[in-house]
């Protein structure tokens, strides 16, 4: 009996339910007094013959009004712990549970935003973008093909995973354990075949044939369930594209990893034919948003790929949805050298049908990045991307500026700043 007694008592949520029935029992007790209940009066009257020798009697009401009070005080205080016990069971990473009701609420009612784009500047994006809306489509570039993504996708004839796979692990609730466990990269010797593979792209390989269809975009679907994922994400094909530069003396350079290392400056890109057909779930994501967001990312190798394909660029051009173009913070070198804002504007705009209309504003970060931080970016080839306002008012579009920088040593988006600003200036409360 006493074992089972303090297996009820010592848990933390059953302690406060006791505490709670005996706040109530305290409070009826206190009732009764007050009304001069027969029973509960003969148990007052002998108490207080037991404590006459400490004081003076107490009348009835007054020891009511005290019993009731001292009984809502537990009440209050039980509900209160236990209801923090629970919270912290189903939302450790919250505050306060009226601040995590208010922001599930907000998730739940958010914008349907579309982000289109590739690369870490997506994925970085979208950890902003979660904690206002689980309406997030992000769709993302299917043109890699360096690195583990590249080798899964010549050796296993899918679509390039990693871009997909951090996306993923931005959009998980558990953001930082999933980006941890996608990221790890088996370096083991021994086991040759697996090294250098990111742990997130064999899980999605692993699905695709599982699948039995050789189909991604079903593998990211059951993917983002398991991990509960705040939106989804999409392929932009469920077939690789093969990228083609252009540069400026007109040779040409073949294959995304490729492009950068040509160091060149960029005149055009193109897909080599057959150019892949755009996955119909895309297409319906545009035509229910409510907000189109192109970037962040790299211009060549991960945004601009996105809008090759025909299909998907009508769509947007047909939307009535605001459309965002996210701007770097800084150049990239054998992308982006000496570009400026407006040329990053120019270069999508470049890559659309005459008259099409993709880009209504542009987000740019107006603060100055740390002397540090830009002398060892220097060494590198980088700087920050000069904001001329005057040119992009020629293009019609609109400037959003605001300080968008993150710390540490990368000059990069903060992505509760980034988000922020893009909800705020929509007309959405954010918190």
């Amino acid at each position: 009996m006493a074992k089972l007694l303090r297996k009820f008592y010592f848990p933390g949520f059953r302690r406060w339910l006791l505490y709670t029935c005996l706040g109530f029992l305290v409070i009826i007790f206190g009732l009764a007094l007050i009304l001069k209940a027969r029973p509960v009066t003969i148990i007052y009257n002998l108490l207080w013959d037991i404590l006459s020798f400490i004081a003076d009697r107490i009348p009835p009401t007054t020891s009511g009004i005290i019993a009731i009070s001292l009984g809502a005080v537990l009440l209050l205080y039980a509900l209160f712990r236990a209801n923090k016990q629970i919270f912290s069971l189903i939302a450790p990473d919250e505050s306060s549970m009226l601040e995590a009701l208010d922001r599930y609420q907000m998730q739940g009612r958010g914008l349907k935003v579309l982000a289109i784009g590739g690369g870490t500047g997506l994925s970085n994006m979208l950890r902003g973008l979660k904690e206002y809306s689980s309406n997030i489509t992000a769709v993302v570039t299917v043109a890699d093909d360096g690195g583990s993504s590249g080798k899964l996708r010549e050796s296993m004839n899918i679509v390039p995973p990693g871009d997909m796979r951090n996306c993923i692990a931005a959009l998980a609730h558990d953001e930082e354990i999933i980006t941890k466990l996608f990221q790890y990269r088996f370096d083991n010797e021994a086991a040759e075949s697996l090294k250098n593979h990111s742990f997130g792209n064999l899980f999605l390989t692993a699905l695709v044939e599982l699948g039995g269809t050789g189909n991604m975009a079903d593998a990211v679907k059951q993917a983002c369930n398991i991990l509960k994922t705040r939106g989804i994400v999409l392929p932009v094909s469920n077939i690789p594209m093969s990228l083609v530069a252009k540069m400026a003396d007109d040779s040409l350079v073949r294959g995304e990893s490729n492009i950068p290392k040509a160091d060149g400056k960029i005149k055009k890109i193109f897909c080599e034919e057959p150019i892949p057909p755009v996955l119909p779930q895309v297409i319906e994501a545009i035509k229910l948003a409510e907000l189109i967001i192109l970037g962040p990312g790299s211009l060549y190798t991960s945004v601009i790929p996105n809008l090759l394909v025909p299909d998907l660029l009508q769509a947007i051009d047909e939307s009535k949805a605001p459309k965002i173009y996210i701007c770097n913070v800084m150049t990239q070198p054998g992308e982006t050298n000496n570009y400026s804002v407006s040329d990053h504007v120019k270069a999508i705009l470049d890559h659309t049908e005459k008259g099409q209309k993709i880009i209504d504003y542009v987000v740019v970060n107006n603060a100055e990045p740390d002397k540090n931080q830009l002398a060892k970016y220097k060494a590198d080839g980088q700087y920050p991307v000069e904001v001329d306002s005057f040119e992009l008012k020629k293009l019609g579009v609109k400037v959003i500026s605001a300080n968008l920088l993150n710390k540490g040593n990368l000059v990069r988006h903060n992505p509760k700043k980034l988000a922020k600003t893009i909800i705020k200036h929509l007309g959405v409360v954010a918190p």
